[in-house]
């Protein structure tokens, strides 16, 4: 009957019962004894530790190429490696004394509420936080997708880019904008002035000045009381712009007496009737005319243009109503 042995009895009846043979001392079965007790302590030597410190094992350990049907199975058709206690990580980057005894069930099984440190200071810097504590830490694109409170699509705003270099983008309102500092509303940019421009018509050289501008390109002194506005390529449609203007039609605006009665014409309006305005621009006659009908240089002037830019439209038509 083989004996069960360690590593170092095996050694020591090995060294005994085989030593030289000079003598003829050696029988068939001190052979066959020790051969037998080193078949049957092999899984008692793996088991025991003694491959931790003084019989390690150097090279890989392949268990199986197969996976088994039943690896709880009594017979096992492949040599799977069942692990009931636990598994040791030496070089694992946590705590190499920490027995691990669960396995690792991969990415789509781990229950995200059972990882460590959810909620200890602010784990996650790479997200928006939606309690809104924590600013955006860069840039954040929305690609064609529209912002809004329902999910809805079309609805609330998006941005549109322009440019290939994206540099220059449209930001789109599906709906009615509110301001909550005096709870105004603006349905529709339309009401807001395309171009306007305060000006003096009596400045040196007879050469107008300009104080302040917004899509007015060019400005010229035809003569006494006449000028012309060329407005920035893109800023209408069309001619079909509504214009005013004012002016003090005097020399002088240091009072408020400084002002004759007058009349601004805003007459003729030139230029391409069509979205390519670039080659033949728009331009409009700014003419002032006092109340003897002459015409008058001016200190103090102003214009203002509203109209439709490109693609632009509008609601309903008014209702036409003749005598």
């Amino acid at each position: 009957m083989p004996n069960q042995l360690n590593s170092g009895e095996l050694v020591a009846n090995i060294s005994s019962e085989l030593a030289d043979n000079n003598a003829g001392l050696i029988s068939a079965y001190d052979v066959r004894h020790n051969m037998e007790d080193i078949a049957v302590s092999i899984n008692k030597i793996v088991a025991s530790g003694d491959t931790n410190v003084a019989f390690p094992f150097y090279n890989i350990v392949r268990i199986s190429k197969e996976l088994s049907p039943n690896p709880t199975s009594a017979v096992a058709t492949s040599g799977d490696l069942v692990v009931e206690s636990g598994i040791f990580f030496p070089n694992g980057p946590a705590n190499a004394t920490q027995r691990q005894t669960e396995p690792y069930l991969g990415e789509a099984r781990i229950n995200h509420n059972n990882l460590d440190n959810l909620t200890v200071g602010d784990p996650h810097t790479q997200y928006y936080k939606l309690t809104g504590d924590r600013a955006l830490e860069g840039n954040m694109s929305t690609d064609t997708f529209w912002i809004n409170k329902s999910g809805v699509q079309d609805v609330g705003f998006k941005f549109e880019q322009l440019t290939p270099d994206a540099t220059q983008q449209e930001i789109y309102v599906s709906g009615q904008m509110r301001w909550v500092e005096d709870n105004s509303t603006m349905r529709t940019g339309k009401g807001v002035a395309k171009a306007w421009i305060n000006f003096d018509a009596n400045y040196a050289n007879n050469t107008p000045s300009v104080r302040a501008y917004h899509n007015i390109e060019k400005i010229e002194r035809l003569a006494e009381g006449k000028l012309r506005l060329t407005f920035t390529s893109g800023t209408f449609v069309s001619n079909n712009y509504v214009a005013m203007g004012t002016a003090n039609a005097t020399t002088a605006a240091g009072s408020m007496e400084d002002f004759s009665v007058n009349t601004v014409g805003l007459v003729v309006r030139a230029g391409n009737d069509g979205p390519d305005d670039i080659n033949n621009p728009r331009t409009i006659t700014y003419v002032i005319k006092n109340e003897n009908g002459d015409y008058v240089d001016s200190k103090l002037c102003d214009f203002v243009a509203y109209g439709y830019g490109e693609a632009e439209r509008s609601g309903v038509h008014p209702t036409v109503v003749g005598t």
